[in-house]
């Protein structure tokens, strides 16, 4: 059963995702129901089988999101939740689980998990559009010194 923290963690740190959970749903911030639903269905993958790679399966957190179209924070495009995205909803609940953390120390933790987890995506994204166009990192350097 998962407990009102782990709930907590995660409405914390997702709070302010975009969701469209099927073609006939409009976009809508996460709920109540949504977010108890995936803190169980990430516990259920966390404890999961692995692959032959090592890696969790994730079998109930991908099954309840296959159909999810995500916008994490504003200015980023929405797309479908990956397995690292899966890695970090793990990350968020896992030491709440292990410790079962006081409620005040819950959204601290979640706050900054969810800052450091916003600084590791950053330098991703611009790796990877050195990677992919190198050409065109004048335009890229102009366009942040201008924003």
């Amino acid at each position: 059963m998962v407990n009102d923290i782990v709930v907590s963690v995660l409405k914390s740190a997702l709070g302010r995702w975009v969701c469209k959970k099927d073609l006939s749903s409009h976009p809508s911030l996460l709920s109540e129901p949504d977010l108890h639903a995936l803190a169980v269905a990430t516990q259920a993958g966390m404890l999961s089988s692995s692959s032959l790679e090592g890696e969790p399966e994730w079998g109930n957190l991908r099954e309840l999101t296959k159909d999810w179209i995500v916008q994490q924070k504003p200015g980023v495009a929405p797309g479908p939740l990956q397995f690292n995205d899966f890695e970090h909803l793990a990350a968020l609940i896992s030491p709440v689980l292990s410790k079962g953390l006081a409620p005040q120390s819950v959204s601290e933790l979640a706050v900054s998990q969810h800052e450091l987890s916003q600084d590791d995506i950053q330098p991703q994204v611009v790796d990877r559009w050195v990677r992919e166009a190198p050409e065109l990192a004048y335009a890229r350097e102009h366009l942040e010194r201008c924003l």
